[in-house]
């Protein structure tokens, strides 16, 4: 395989081997040439698969684009081998692309970062679930107050403060519940809709 800029190499990786880890470097991207690579992420104590990626599938190169650290390990599924592209080279290709095409590559990098962040802080406690539920509710609170007023927006208004006593009645039946799990969803995500 040829990529401008040279220095891509086979790397040969026996089952369970880490390619690379959280945190670490993007030095390089790379192509599954044979067997399978996982992509993991530790949430919580919990190691979370993000994907599994199969000959073909280009993978690390995120962290090349935007310049941070790796957010994710890399970890053989099976025997597998994969072609390292070292950063050097992908920047040289990227450096001949239209300026505009670069600023569209770092934007949907972002996005795709952003994305992932919000999927890792998905509800896992007690409290994250009882903190989506008020997150949700001030977003149609908001939503109801904008609209034209009406007798049904009322009634929806006083509705949701029902499941509001209702919530906090829970936070209080729960509050001496040990829950193994800490909580990713803080008290400000929920009182951001407040503010608006």
């Amino acid at each position: 395989m040829f990529v401008e800029g040279g220095g891509t190499k086979k790397k040969f990786l026996q089952k369970g081997e880490t390619l690379f880890s959280d945190g670490d470097p993007g030095d390089a991207a790379f192509i599954v040439d044979s067997g399978r690579i996982g992509i993991y992420k530790l949430v919580e104590g919990e190691e979370v698969e993000l994907a599994t990626l199969n000959p073909g599938e280009l993978f690390g190169e995120m962290a090349i684009i935007d310049g941070s650290k790796r957010m994710a390990h890399a970890v053989a599924k099976e025997e597998s081998v994969v072609i390292e592209i070292p950063a050097a080279a992908l920047e040289a290709r990227i450096a001949k692309s239209d300026p505009f095409l670069k600023a569209i590559m770092k934007i949907l990098v972002n996005s795709l970062r952003s994305v992932h962040q919000a999927y890792m802080r998905r509800a896992r406690s007690l409290t994250d679930y009882m903190n989506a539920i008020q997150f949700h509710i001030q977003g149609f609170r908001l939503y109801l107050t904008r609209l034209d007023e009406s007798e049904i927006n009322q009634a929806g208004l006083a509705k949701l403060e029902q499941i509001d006593k209702l919530i906090e009645e829970l936070r209080h039946d729960f509050k001496s519940h040990p829950d193994k799990r800490s909580n990713v969803i803080s008290d400000a995500d929920i009182t951001r809709k407040k503010k608006e």
